[in-house]
């Protein structure tokens, strides 16, 4: 099983939540291999679109790795 994580992205402006799909069994980095830091988790409460900065973006590569293993999986 899969779950999505979201972070601030500091690598673009203005600034916006990316969100990672992770492993449930391995938190510790993303899809696409980025280590995740909890102290960077971003945790929407509430009515998160009113509070957040900026749009949410989705990581590519890891979007790209579930659609594989999806794809793989209907074989």
């Amino acid at each position: 099983m899969y779950e999505m994580w979201a972070e601030h992205d500091p690598a673009v402006s203005p600034p916006a939540v990316v969100w990672h799909v992770v492993a449930k069994d391995d938190a510790n980095s993303s899809l696409c291999g980025r280590f995740l830091e909890p102290s960077q988790r971003v945790v929407p409460a509430g009515d998160a679109a009113a509070e957040a900065p900026g749009p949410d973006r989705y990581c590519d590569p890891c979007l790209i790795t579930v659609r594989e293993a999806l794809a793989a999986g209907a074989r």
